[in-house]
């Protein structure tokens, strides 16, 4: 009798084991969330011998951003990371794909390179991005981007400098994440028009274009 019911048991924990088994191993749903600011195809554009050739650089950029996960500010003095809100792509290269867009929009008949991964060739102009702040705040709902940028000829001499800042708001709500990328995009956006438009005054007439 008493081998009967220790039979028993073992058959039990033999079927424990099984089910516990079967739970363990089953695949798990990935709730990550990846996130993805910016534009990624750039239209063809044929330019002639004569184009401009810009080098855009980000000269500075806080390290603790360049992280896959999505970093918020919580306290006056303290950051939260969410293993669970990614970025698809590193932020800073966002950041340059993005102004990078604005200034080939703006003067199509110009070669614009992300200093140093495409450059081909010396640079008629450079603009330095420096990028001191980038604060999604949980606490006052507000994303703000601070820092300097500044315009080089070809001898690296600075024709112009000039701080930027720009702030947008963005609701607390449970799906801001989304809400958060949008708002980044227009944020980096306003920088890259900022700084088109501060550029023409520095760039010859279609006239008086470098020869290559």
């Amino acid at each position: 009798m008493r081998r009967k019911i220790e039979i028993k048991n073992h058959l039990l924990f033999i079927i424990f084991l099984g089910c516990a088994g079967c739970t363990l191993f089953q695949p798990t749903s990935d709730r990550t969330h990846l996130f993805e600011i910016g534009f990624r195809n750039h239209p063809s554009v044929i330019l002639s011998k004569q184009a401009l050739h810009i080098h855009l650089a980000l000269n500075h950029f806080p390290e603790y951003l360049n992280c896959p996960f999505i970093i918020t500010k919580i306290g006056p003095h303290e950051l939260k990371s969410n293993p669970l809100y990614r970025w698809a792509t590193p932020l800073s290269e966002s950041i340059l794909h993005m102004v990078r867009h604005s200034i080939q929009q703006s003067f199509p008949n110009a070669w614009v390179y992300e200093f140093p991964n495409d450059t081909i060739r010396a640079a008629n102009f450079i603009i330095r991005l420096d990028i001191d702040t980038f604060e999604v705040d949980e606490t006052s709902h507000q994303i703000v981007l601070a820092g300097l940028w500044a315009l080089l000829d070809e001898k690296q001499e600075l024709l112009y400098r000039s701080p930027f800042t720009f702030c947008e708001p963005f609701k607390n709500e449970e799906n801001r994440y989304s809400e958060i990328t949008a708002k980044i995009e227009q944020i980096i956006l306003r920088l890259g028009d900022a700084v088109t438009q501060k550029m023409v005054p520095f760039l010859p007439k279609d006239d008086d274009k470098p020869k290559s």
